[in-house]
């Protein structure tokens, strides 16, 4: 036997007081009318209570509580296997973690706020398997596709840019990591989110959009920055900022969004492409699109289940209650002589 609420038993704790406090109101009541009567009309008076029902009501009672206590724990015992199956799509979110996603055009900035909105995007899946791939000059999985969600939060958390010492933006072989993490079948219910601001593109995106459009997967895209950019703040390896990147000439480098290759390689997949300027990443819009694509059922996990057993002890606790309150504890008046 196994309880779903087992906090709940503690209230077995209470039961005790609840009679120490019922003999205690009783004995107070009997002390108050002998007080203001004396013993000789208290007898009198207390001639037509019935004790034995009384006790017989007071026990009932309290069993009546104890079962309610033990119904709403939820007893549960007769246990089977079971195979959970869900219904959803395959999202994968390739990240950029570039020095770049630093500029700070997009507050407090673009990293930070990619990192944020699709924390929400996460949260709000229901039954959708989500993957996480990074990726900068190079590209590697952070994330099996899964349904717990705390866990994706957990290492979306964990992106930054020391992560890949590979610099620039290799979409090309994003692609190909978050094609990985997918299963081998086919269909319209595999999704990858590419999140970036699509600076330094590396070869390859011609041969990515080919891949996708051939294994059907559909690419949503999502440029964050904006078209003025930004300077990339230096960070040392200790965490500190230490000014701003240069390029060779010594002028502060300008980190700006190019979104001409997204949104084509969007468009060519059957996706969509998002701007995520000074507001953020339109997660509602998100929402929308995942929500459209048709989903497929999947085997997630086996898992046992147990039978549900408190209605017993709930229907024995309604009726020893309605038994006590239906009880009378008083003896019927005899009748008087005419």
């Amino acid at each position: 036997m196994r309880f779903a609420y087992p906090h709940v038993l503690w209230l077995f704790w209470a039961l005790p007081v609840f009679v120490l406090v019922l003999v205690r109101s009783r004995s107070a009541a009997t002390e108050r009318v002998e007080e203001f009567t004396g013993s000789v009309l208290r007898d009198e008076l207390s001639a037509s209570v019935d004790h034995r029902r009384r006790r017989w009501r007071a026990t009932l009672r309290i069993l009546g509580l104890a079962l309610l206590i033990f119904a709403a724990a939820r007893p549960q015992w007769g246990a089977s296997e079971v195979e959970v199956q869900q219904k959803g799509i395959d999202l994968v979110i390739a990240l950029d973690v570039s020095r770049s996603m630093l500029a700070e055009d997009v507050q407090p900035n673009r990293l930070f706020r990619a990192k944020a909105e699709l924390g929400d995007l996460i949260d709000g899946l229901e039954g959708d398997r989500v993957g996480l791939v990074f990726f900068a000059g190079g590209a590697f999985p952070q994330c099996p596709v899964t349904v717990d969600y705390p866990a994706a939060r957990l290492f979306l958390s964990q992106a930054d840019p020391s992560m890949i010492s590979s610099q620039g933006t290799d979409i090309g072989t994003a692609v190909d990591v978050a094609l990985k993490l997918f299963d081998q079948d086919r269909g319209r219910h595999r999704v990858i989110l590419l999140v970036t601001d699509g600076e330094d593109f590396a070869d390859g995106i011609e041969a990515a959009a080919q891949k996708l459009r051939k294994s059907g997967v559909v690419l949503h895209a999502v440029g964050i920055g904006t078209a003025g950019g930004a300077p990339i703040p230096k960070i040392s390896d200790d965490g500190r900022r230490e000014g701003f990147v240069r390029d060779s000439q010594g002028n502060v480098a300008m980190s700006r969004l190019e979104e001409g290759a997204l949104l084509e390689l969007a468009r060519s997949t059957g996706g969509i492409y998002l701007r995520a300027g000074t507001a953020g990443i339109d997660v509602a819009r998100l929402r929308t699109e995942l929500d459209a694509v048709e989903g497929r059922s999947y085997s997630e996990q086996r898992v046992v289940s147990y039978q549900e057993r408190f209605a017993w002890p709930l229907i024995l606790s309604m009726l020893l209650l309605g038994i006590e309150a239906l009880l009378n504890d008083r003896r019927p008046e005899p009748r008087r002589a005419r």
